[in-house]
């Protein structure tokens, strides 16, 4: 149920889901009730649109999440290299039969980068979303034929390819793999999301080193980005990570709302 509220409920205040809505009641506005006030939520739409477009709102909300967790020393021995799913186009892999990747790509390099130093450790993915009867493979598939593009031999893979969210990315993956007491795990996710997956790991009792990669901000500056569309992203991953740090520790998934190093 959580999973599926929380699609739902991001739809509607994600920036351009809340554009969207103010646009319907405007025209509802103009149709059926007060042309006046459909004008002035027209207008404050524009404004506050214009805004988000000219100032690095994006930025500022993002760089806090990246700059949390910087890259700590590794161990000299590593059991495993934990990469969370969501790099992975699961639609465009089934209907183009190869995996493609998304703008999180740093997390496979990553994870070649760390399988290259260490070895001996096991390299471990979580992340599921496929449908089988719509030829849609799983995130854990895709995460596989890319590795094995790359010549990572296919027993040092250890797959889980059931979880939807963080929250089943840790539940499953501790289920799957019963971490002990003194084992080194590595926890690659992009940068902007390891905040809330620490507090989730944290949560489950599992110590695991954080290295964060693929950043998307950049420091604030008089010039607004020259990609719109880019200056939207960044607003829209930034909004919906920190809405899912408080929607976590609100509903009890995680012992703290923003969690240090």
């Amino acid at each position: 149920m959580f999973f599926f509220l929380s699609k739902l409920i991001w739809f509607f205040v994600q920036p351009l889901g809340l554009v969207l809505l103010a646009l319907l009641l405007a025209v509802a506005g103009f149709l059926y009730g007060s042309r006046r006030v459909a004008r002035r939520l027209v207008i404050a739409l524009a404004v506050a649109f214009t805004a988000i477009c000219v100032l690095p709102v994006g930025d500022l909300m993002i760089l806090p999440l990246e700059n949390r967790f910087r890259k700590e020393e590794l161990p000299p021995v590593v059991d495993g290299i934990i990469v969370l799913g969501g790099a992975e186009l699961n639609q465009l892999s089934g209907a183009r039969g190869e995996p493609m990747l998304n703008d999180s790509g740093e997390r496979l390099f990553a994870a070649l980068d760390l399988a290259r130093r260490f070895p001996d450790a096991q390299v471990v993915f979580s992340g599921g979303l496929g449908d089988p009867w719509n030829g849609v493979p799983a995130q854990s598939d895709i995460f596989r034929d890319a590795m094995l593009m790359a010549g990572l031999a296919e027993s040092r893979l250890v797959l889980e390819g059931q979880a939807r969210n963080t929250d089943e990315n840790v539940l499953l993956l501790k289920q799957l793999l019963q971490p002990q007491s003194g084992q080194h795990w590595v926890l690659v996710t992009s940068a902007f999301h390891m905040p809330r997956a620490m507090a989730l790991f944290r949560k489950a009792g599992w110590t695991v080193v954080p290295w964060p990669v693929d950043y998307r901000g950049l420091p604030p500056a008089l010039l607004p980005r020259a990609d719109l569309v880019d200056q939207m992203s960044v607003l829209n991953v930034a909004i919906h990570e920190w809405i899912g740090l408080v929607a976590y520790w609100a509903t009890g998934r995680t012992a703290e709302l923003f969690p240090k190093p």
